[in-house]
């Protein structure tokens, strides 16, 4: 696809659409601009008493419906939503402005568990993989996949059900009092740490429907993570040495295709940490005042990921 770098009206779009294979109706563009796939166009007076001339959408949206023209097949609507949000993390706000990325979020969160149990199970299975134990018996992996889909499918959890779940499997061996860890010392696995971020991730979508999340604490919550992100890019090849052996890799390889895959879910891990622990995430902020922003190469991405992915 070639780079378009001039702006141009709903038509342009639809004849972009044209030119690169594609077949998309100016219904489906404003369908799709209402869900914030793609931002409003602005408006342009034609002159006193002229009424108005063809509102424009700038060059950057207009490659951004070519990127989700590529990436139809196969996604719903809460799929697609995804890749503006992923792209105002990560390229930021000249690539997507935040008003479009937070309709995106909302969309992604009010679509991304509507007849999806089977991705439910598939992601509680990816989570089982990660911190399955040889000791764990067949019914407590039954208990934690039923948990753990029921958690991802509804976002409605019993917290004290999951972590004796998680615990069942993660360390069924240890006594009450001591809590297993695996991993690099630094970055450890733990079962308080994966309820910590069920809760984080439940509180976010609990304030973001409410209308209880600020366009700052948006803005924070992305500078957060992607400064995060970038620390554990920089760190995986040797947090990766010291993971245990099995079937499940607790520290996998960065690609780009995950990242943007599960920007949603970073962003409202991040999210709800800044709620539920204010202090510690002012006190972040000041240790990384005044440093340069993460690139997107610095968290795994190229200019053209968006795109390819």
């Amino acid at each position: 696809m070639q780079e378009i770098t001039e702006p141009g009206t709903i038509d342009d779009l639809v004849a972009d659409a044209a030119a690169n294979g594609f077949t998309v109706t100016s219904r489906r563009i404003r369908d799709w601009t209402e869900h914030g796939l793609l931002d409003h166009p602005q408006r342009r007076p034609a002159g006193k008493g002229h009424g108005s001339a063809p509102a424009l959408y700038p060059a950057s949206q207009r490659n951004l419906l070519l990127t989700l023209l590529h990436h139809r097949p196969g996604n719903h609507i809460d799929g697609l939503a995804r890749v503006p949000v992923g792209i105002w993390m990560y390229w930021g706000d000249d690539w997507v402005p935040l008003r479009q990325a937070r309709r995106a979020l909302m969309t992604w969160l009010g679509e991304s568990r509507i007849n999806n149990k089977q991705r439910a199970r598939d992601a509680a299975r990816a989570i089982l993989g990660q911190i399955d134990s040889p000791a764990a018996t067949p019914k407590a992996r039954r208990e934690l996949l039923d948990v753990l889909t029921w958690v991802n499918y509804t976002g409605d959890p019993d917290f004290n059900r999951v972590e004796e779940a998680i615990r069942a499997v993660f360390e069924p061996d240890y006594r009450q009092q001591l809590r297993k860890a695996v991993g690099h010392p630094s970055a450890p696995f733990m079962t308080d740490s994966m309820i910590g971020v069920t809760k984080a991730r439940l509180t976010a979508v609990k304030a973001l429907k409410d209308g209880n999340v600020t366009d700052e604490a948006l803005i924070q919550a992305r500078d957060a993570h992607v400064f995060a992100y970038a620390e554990y890019v920089a760190k995986q090849p040797f947090l990766a040495f010291a993971s245990p052996p099995g079937p499940g890799q607790l520290y996998a390889p960065i690609t780009a295709e995950d990242t943007l895959n599960n920007c949603c879910g970073h962003l409202l891990s991040a999210i709800g940490m800044e709620i539920m622990y204010p202090a510690d995430a002012e006190r972040l902020r000041r240790a990384r005042s005044g440093r340069r922003r993460p690139t997107p190469a610095e968290v795994g991405l190229t200019v053209t990921s968006a795109s390819r992915h």
